[in-house]
């Protein structure tokens, strides 16, 4: 399904705009100003003649020119009339934000039919009903009802619910993870989760395709659907609904219909769908599919300055289906050349407390080269500057260092990690290796995701071991689910 001119549309009209703050005509239309949108944008609105400083249009039917995407979000009532004026105009892409639809009861559910109906007989695409809006960060599209501005990236997302979609994107805002595109679904009365799956399989822009999903209507077309794009590129997805309660919250949310988590999340390993099992969780597994390349098996070399990181870690692995394979001849002699005589002289690799950058660097690349291994996991040299900080911190206090040597000593850790981290990426890509960093202390880098100029892959540093084991048991299994699907 082509769905190119709704998500990258040159000229954007709003029916209700208004710029009364708290109205929804209003969210939406500051949105697309203020985040930059490079189209015409056309106010519509009945009550008001200036809207942001622009003249307003009484009916989509009065703008002489081409509108590619029109935007309702004036009350339920209104919607047939409104989309009887984008018939009548060309219009064939609306985003339907009114809400009042099947997730309200019967009359909702006939109004919607209603709506589908019309739009199934003037070849219109619609978004929603009752949905948040769509984002396209590659033409600075922000249409929601919410202003988040995530940087530009790979990883789409289709949700049915918006708030919980613009939750996602906040928190990938926050920690720099670059998205592509956002739809809320909404009731999905004409557009469903699968339309937008098909037109994510082919989009450029798209690496990653996240998903929050309540119900599915059509399960053999999401079948085959789902299969076809999980052959191209992941899909990370987030099933609602598990238990009683949280089905019954789903219809009474967008009018969607759950049925079985256990049969949907068959359905959802057959197709090759990566399961999330929380909101954190499913952007988490999304920046690592974004960033790293998938292991080829799930034999893992841990490197970490501590040991008992590395025995927490290799615990991990070995309960989420990834095996620590013995250490081989050639990289043990290789680290004996570089470690004392009391190192662990095993895997995982116990670098006996030494913050040593270039010895990191050496120890990654030995075991990336390595035949015996597929992914590598390394511990504590990102944020261990801050252990370093804090003593150059206590000597500046004991007038042992000035704030001049302090900065200098600061600014130079700074570019030891960023260059560590570069270091890092360049080695993924020479062996084609997924190489997980884990900061055990909290640092001013804050973002999440590092990335290299010039590189297709980047690094997504994780706070603790259990999160990066969980991101690398999901990558091995798409990727044995991909060699399969070869075979």
């Amino acid at each position: 399904m082509n769905l190119h001119s709704l998500f990258c549309p040159r000229s954007i009209a709003i029916v209700g705009a208004s710029d009364t703050l708290f109205k929804w005509g209003a969210y939406i239309m500051s949105n697309i100003l203020d985040g930059g949108f490079t189209g015409k944008v056309y106010p519509v609105s009945v009550s008001k003649s200036i809207v942001f400083g622009r003249e307003t249009y009484k009916s989509v039917r009065d703008i002489e020119d081409k509108v590619d995407l029109v935007f309702i979000t004036t009350p339920a009532r209104t919607v047939m009339a409104v989309l009887e004026d984008c018939r009548d105009s060309g219009v064939t892409n609306v985003v339907m934000v009114t809400s009042g639809f099947s997730e309200t009861g019967e009359d909702g559910s006939r109004m919607e039919k209603e709506v589908e109906r019309f739009a199934i007989e003037n070849g219109m695409y619609i978004v929603g009903p009752n949905t948040m809006g769509i984002v396209n960060t590659h033409c600075s599209l922000y249409a929601t009802g919410s202003i988040v501005r995530p940087v530009p990236g790979g990883i789409s997302i289709v949700a049915q619910s918006g708030n919980l979609g613009n939750q996602i994107m906040e928190w990938a805002e926050q920690e720099k993870i670059g998205i592509a595109k956002f739809v809320g679904s909404g009731n999905e009365g004409v557009l469903k989760v699968e339309d937008y799956l098909e037109y994510f399989m082919d989009d450029e822009d798209t690496s990653v395709v996240l998903m929050y999903i309540e119900g599915i209507d059509d399960g053999k077309r999401f079948m085959d659907v789902a299969s076809r794009v999980t052959a191209k590129k992941p899909v990370i997805a987030l099933k609602a609904g598990r238990t009683q309660s949280g089905s019954q919250a789903a219809q009474s949310h967008t009018g969607a219909m759950s049925g079985s988590h256990v049969i949907f999340e068959s359905v959802m390993k057959q197709t090759g769908i990566v399961i999330a099992r929380t909101p954190s969780e499913l952007l988490s597994l999304s920046a690592a599919f974004d960033s790293f390349p998938v292991p080829a098996d799930n034999r893992v070399g841990i490197i970490t300055l501590g040991g008992g990181w590395g025995v927490v870690t290799a615990d991990e692995c070995e309960e989420r289906d990834l095996s620590i394979p013995p250490l081989p001849d050639d990289v043990m002699e290789k680290l004996d050349k570089r470690l004392p005589p009391f190192w662990s002289k095993a895997n995982p690799v116990d670098l006996v407390g030494q913050p040593d950058i270039v010895l990191f660097e050496e120890s990654i690349e030995y075991m990336a080269a390595s035949d015996s291994f597929d992914a590598i996991i390394t511990l504590g040299m990102v944020g261990s500057k801050q252990f370093a900080l804090r003593a150059a911190e206590a000597a500046m206090n004991l007038g042992n260092l000035s704030k001049a040597e302090y900065q200098k000593f600061k600014d130079n850790l700074d570019q030891y990690q960023m260059d560590f981290l570069d270091k890092i990426i360049l080695i993924t890509e020479k062996y084609g290796k997924p190489i997980l960093p884990v900061s055990l202390a909290k640092t001013d880098y804050d973002e999440m995701v590092h990335q290299l100029k010039g590189s297709k892959y980047k690094l997504v540093i994780y706070g603790s071991p259990e999160e990066a084991v969980l991101c690398l048991q999901k990558m091995y299994h798409y990727s044995r689910y991909l060699a399969k699907r070869r075979n």
